[in-house]
C-alpha cells in the first residue's frame, strides 16, 4: 500500500503544477516548452521512425495491449490483476477525457492534422504510462522476485515510455509540458486505482486482492 501512496504523493502535485500553470498561462511552461520542443526536434529524419512508435502507444492500441495482458492474467487465474489493470487503464481514459476538456488547450502549429482535439495530456503517454506504471508496480513485483530482474525490466520499460513521450513531442502533436505531466497524472492514477481497489476489496470480501 504504500508505495500506492508514494505515487499519489509524488505524481499528484506534479500533475497540479503542471495543469494549474497552462490554465493560467504561466511564463515558465512557454519556456519550458521551447526548451524541450527545440531539443527533442534536434535530431533530424526521425520522423518515419517517431510515427511508427507513436502508433504503437496510440489509445486505440493501449486497448489491445491491456486485453492481452488481462486474458493471460484470467486464464492464469491471478483474475484480480487482470480486473486491476482494465478498471485502472479504463477509469484513467476517461479522467484523461474529462482533463482534455476542462482545460482545451489547442496543439502544436504544425501538428498532423490526425492528431486534433486538445493537446492537454497526452492520451498516448497517459494510456502508455497507466500500462508501463501498472507493470512496474503491480504485476512484476508479484511474478519476478530476483531484485536484479526487477531492475533490468523496469529501466527496459522505462526507455520505453520516455521514447514514447519523445515521438510525441518530435511530431508536434504535444507539447513537452503534455507528455511530462501525463506521465504525473499515469502515476497518481495507478496509485489511487491500487489502493481503491484494495479497500474495497477489503471491505467487501475482507481479502487482499492486490
Amino acid at each position: 500500500m504504500k508505495r500506492y501512496k508514494n505515487a499519489v504523493y509524488v505524481g499528484l502535485p506534479i500533475f497540479l503544477i503542471f495543469a494549474i500553470s497552462i490554465m493560467l498561462n504561466a511564463g515558465w511552461i512557454h519556456s519550458f516548452d521551447s526548451f524541450f520542443q527545440n531539443m527533442v526536434r534536434s535530431i533530424p529524419n526521425l520522423k518515419d521512425l517517431m510515427l511508427k512508435i507513436t502508433l504503437l502507444a496510440a489509445p486505440k492500441v493501449d486497448l489491445i495491449w491491456m486485453v492481452l495482458i488481462a486474458v493471460i492474467l484470467w486464464f492464469k487465474k491471478m483474475r484480480p490483476l487482470a480486473t486491476s489493470i482494465v478498471l485502472t487503464l479504463v477509469s484513467a481514459d476517461a479522467v484523461g477525457w474529462i482533463v482534455k476538456h476542462l482545460i482545451q488547450r489547442s496543439r502544436p502549429v504544425g501538428h498532423l492534422a490526425i492528431d486534433d482535439g486538445f493537446s492537454f495530456p497526452s492520451g498516448h503517454t497517459l494510456g502508455m504510462g497507466i500500462i508501463v506504471i501498472w507493470l512496474m508496480m503491480v504485476l512484476i513485483p508479484k511474478l519476478v522476485k530476483n531484485r536484479t530482474y526487477r531492475v533490468w525490466i523496469d529501466v527496459v520499460l522505462v526507455i520505453w515510455l520516455v521514447i514514447v513521450m519523445y515521438s510525441r513531442v518530435y511530431v508536434l502533436a504535444h507539447y513537452p509540458t503534455d507528455v511530462c505531466a501525463s506521465f504525473a497524472l499515469a502515476l497518481t492514477w495507478v496509485g489511487v486505482a491500487q489502493i481503491c481497489l484494495k479497500e474495497l476489496a477489503h471491505k467487501l470480501w475482507n481479502v487482499d486482492i492486490l
